[in-house]
Formats: C-alpha cells, structure tokens, sequence
C-alpha cells in the first residue's frame, strides 16, 4: 500500500462516487473530528499516529483500499482513546458487544435501543 496522498473519502469524491464506501467509515471520521474540535485529541498527533499506523500497514503489504485505511483509522482512534482513558480497550470491547446484541434482538425496520 503506497500512501496516499488524500483521504479515500477525498479519492471517492474526486471519482464522482459517494464520499465513504461503508457508514462506519464516516462515522468513524465523524467521531475523531469531534473529538479534535473539542480539544480531546490533539489533531497533529492524530495525523502522527495514523500516519504511523498506515506506514505500518504499507510495510507490511496490505494493500491501499477503503477498508485498510479505515481499519487503520479505527485502531489509531481506540488506541488514542485508551491512552487518553476515555475509553478502555475493555470499556470499547463490552460496547461493541452491547450494539451487536441490540441490532440482533431489534426487529427489522425499527431503531436499534441500546440500554444504558
């Protein structure tokens, strides 16, 4: 994976498709840019850290697609997130766990209720 010069949203809309592939991706994007317009990451260490992390990744010859950098985007979000104590790997782990039972247990076509 060479790096890329843009965002995969940016590379998206420049080729006339819709910015993201898939709506986590965005929400994914959404949650880091308000964390940075809070002041609770610091946005050049946001850039460092996923740049390191795509570096990683590129040296390790994943290839360049949507789902590596958001992947990439991801893990640097949950790793910030714990080191800042936000959100602990346990605490992002049970969460998760807590959404996928709710959408299970939801009946189609109504709103997913997580509890708590």
């Amino acid at each position: 994976m060479s790096r890329p010069d843009m965002s995969p949203a940016a590379r998206r809309e420049r080729a006339g498709q819709p910015a993201f592939a898939e709506q986590w991706h965005a929400q994914v994007t959404a949650v880091v840019e308000v964390l940075v317009a809070d002041g609770k990451l610091d946005a050049a260490e946001w850039s460092r850290a996923l740049g390191a992390e795509l570096d990683r990744r590129s040296a390790e010859g994943e290839p360049d697609t949507d789902e590596t950098y958001y992947a990439a985007f991801l893990k640097v979000l949950e790793r910030m997130l714990d080191e800042a104590r936000m959100a602990g790997t346990e605490d992002v782990t049970r969460r998760e766990s807590d959404w996928r039972q709710a959408y299970l247990n939801t009946p189609h076509g109504q709103p997913v209720a997580l509890k708590g």
